[in-house]
């Protein structure tokens, strides 16, 4: 006689050895720009067309660090033939030979320092307040 615990383990073994379609869920990247801060048709991908890709920078009291390519990269490092000249909070500037690039953290998107956006709103009330 079977018991009622080997029917429900018959039955649980049974359902589960058919083919079930596998669901997968797109998962998002936490490090990704928001949609705002992407170039108009952008992927989320970042292709650089064969050239470096910036991906972040780090400024702070005599340091400025840009990581290009999954390398932490310095003022004066050699990407290619290019040398970095300069290191800026969305940017960073690239010299070879007779020409300058400029690598963009997010096209079409300016970054200043933090408080830039502050001070200027402070200048502003300033000289409507001497009015």
């Amino acid at each position: 006689m079977i018991s009622t615990r080997q029917c429900a383990i018959a039955l649980t073994l049974a359902l589960g050895a058919g083919q079930c379609p596998a669901q997968a869920q797109d998962l998002a990247d936490p490090m990704r720009p928001p949609a705002f801060a992407l170039p108009a048709g952008a992927t989320g991908e970042q292709t650089s067309g064969g050239g470096p890709v910036l991906q972040s920078t780090l400024l702070s009291e005599g340091r400025r660090i840009a990581m290009i390519d999954g390398k932490p990269m310095r003022v004066g490092d050699r990407i290619g033939r290019a040398r970095i000249i300069s290191i800026d909070p969305g940017a960073v500037t690239l010299r070879e030979a007779n020409r300058t690039r400029v690598l963009q953290l997010y096209s079409g998107v300016g970054v200043t320092r933090p408080g830039a956006a502050k001070a200027a709103v402070s200048r502003k009330g300033a000289k409507e307040g001497a009015r």
